[in-house]
């Protein structure tokens, strides 16, 4: 008989000890808020699982420490032991740099980017993006955090707000606007967890390319197991996360994508992978990827 571990978790967790009841799964329960989890002995636990959730708010640079540093913890300390989400993927985790330096790498397809480390790359940026640029915080989920910038003096602000430059009018003005939303307050008061409010550096600025759709894959141990595409719900969506209001829609997904996605779920050697895509000019590039 197999033994697992199931951490408490906000999402899923009944699910997921359901679906380990039902194939007579030994399970014990445990929970990262409780410290005894660190003196467990998981010896003869063949596997653990633990949804991950964000503990602030996506854009927080602290929203997944439980995932990024008890899982590793877990997976040196106890390396027999098979971990949901795979330890191999889990440093790229909701970290749109790290991503983007590992995709540059190894010559992934991507949208041309430039990361924000200073004065100088804004004029990088300006030159080989011109506007309207996307911004994208470091840090984020669902499609929160990203920007268009239209002009030098936006991408400016967006940068100063980053280096927590608030002598800046302008990233002074744009706290102000984010500190002044009713939503900013709505989630505060019922989530109880206040929206994280600052950016994180190094912003990445990439090329606009306008879109009605994208592409969400999942490889699931070396294959394409769901796929399906995001439109835009009207001609005024430049985003189309569903979070923000998309459509999904299944239907045939290129061979081209798939071998893309199970291609890099192999080169990070994860068990499980998440893929955004868009398409330009008949070429698949990633946006993100979710471990």
């Amino acid at each position: 008989m197999l033994n697992a571990v199931l951490f408490k978790s906000k999402e899923r967790f009944d699910s997921f000890m359901k679906k380990l009841a039902e194939y007579e799964i030994a399970c014990t329960v445990l929970d990262f808020d409780d410290h005894s989890w660190i003196d467990f002995d998981f010896s003869k636990i063949d596997f653990a699982i633990y949804y991950p959730s964000f503990e602030y708010s996506s854009s927080h640079p602290l929203a997944l420490s439980k995932v990024h540093d008890n899982l590793n913890f877990l997976n040196e300390s106890w390396p027999h032991l098979q971990l949901f989400p795979d330890p191999a993927g889990v440093k790229y985790y909701n970290d749109k740099y790290k991503q983007f330096l590992y995709l540059t790498a190894k010559k992934y397809p991507i949208p041309e980017t430039v990361p924000l480390f200073s004065e100088k790359s804004l004029d990088i940026a300006e030159k080989r993006l011109g506007y309207p640029m996307v911004i994208k915080n470091r840090y984020g989920a669902g499609g929160g955090s990203v920007f268009r910038a239209f002009d030098r003096r936006e991408l400016e602000k967006f940068y100063k707000v980053s280096t927590l430059n608030l002598f800046d009018l302008d990233s002074a003005r744009y706290l102000a606007k984010v500190f002044g939303k009713r939503m900013f307050y709505y989630h505060m008061i019922k989530a109880k967890r206040m929206p994280y409010p600052f950016l994180s550096v190094p912003l990445l600025a990439q090329k606009f390319i306008k879109l009605d759709r994208d592409l969400k894959t999942v490889v699931g141990k070396g294959k394409v197991v769901e796929a399906h595409w995001r439109f835009q719900a009207d001609e005024d969506m430049w985003k189309v996360n569903i979070d923000g209001g998309g459509t999904g829609v299944w239907g045939q997904v290129p061979q081209e994508a798939l071998d893309l996605s199970i291609r890099l779920a192999s080169d990070l050697k994860v068990s499980w992978l998440n893929l955004d895509m868009i398409m330009e000019n008949g070429t698949f590039l990633i946006l993100s990827l979710i471990h």
